[in-house]
């Protein structure tokens, strides 16, 4: 500030330069409000059009739909990546980290680690149950018609598959007479030295 200036006119200078401070503080206020105004009006018609799109049946849809339906799948993809990639190198970090240097954030994510692993680790084991049992139900029933088959309408493939469940009944009733030998030659043992 140059000391020519008189006193009136160093105040002048000093009130306009906080009246352009305040401006420019509101402006870029404003445009961050608009910004954000803006980005949740374009996620929002996003998700009222893929909404849209989800309950249109698949011949109604228009080759513009099917683009985006990719579009939208990759990105999702690709989301979903970083994401993952994010949480990993989160959890790598954390553990390495000594317990002594731990935040309570820290703390509260790996015990959530911990929640979400342990839930992970139940749905992979009943979703392994219930499909077992899927196969073995349709196992079941394509035997049963088979074995209701007359030999005449059966195919290479169920001629194939009777062969293989036989010898599939031998291999286990085999291992089952094993089995069963070796629990009376034991219960003979016991009672001998008892």
């Amino acid at each position: 500030m140059s000391q020519n200036k008189t006193v009136t006119e160093q105040v002048q200078e000093i009130a306009q330069n906080t009246w352009d401070a305040t401006k420019n503080t509101a402006a870029n206020a404003t445009e961050s409000v608009q910004n954000m105004f803006s980005a949740g009006q374009e996620k929002a018609a996003d998700t009222a059009d893929k909404a849209g799109r989800a309950v249109k049946p698949e011949s109604e849809k228009t080759v513009g739909d099917k683009a985006q339906d990719t579009w939208d799948a990759t990105k999702n993809t690709a989301q979903n990546a970083s994401d993952k990639a994010s949480e990993q190198m989160d959890k790598a970090g954390r553990a390495v980290k000594p317990e002594s240097e731990k935040t309570i954030g820290d703390k509260a994510q790996d015990t959530w680690d911990a929640t979400k692993d342990a839930a992970a680790n139940v749905t992979e084991s009943v979703q392994n149950i219930f499909s077992a049992g899927q196969e073995k139900a349709e196992e079941t029933a394509d035997k049963a018609g088979r074995a209701v088959k007359p030999e005449s309408q059966k195919t290479m493939g169920d001629k194939a598959k009777d062969t293989w469940d036989a010898t599939k009944n031998s291999a286990q009733n085999a291992s089952d007479a094993v089995q069963t030998k070796v629990q009376e030659t034991h219960k003979a043992a016991q009672s001998k030295t008892s």
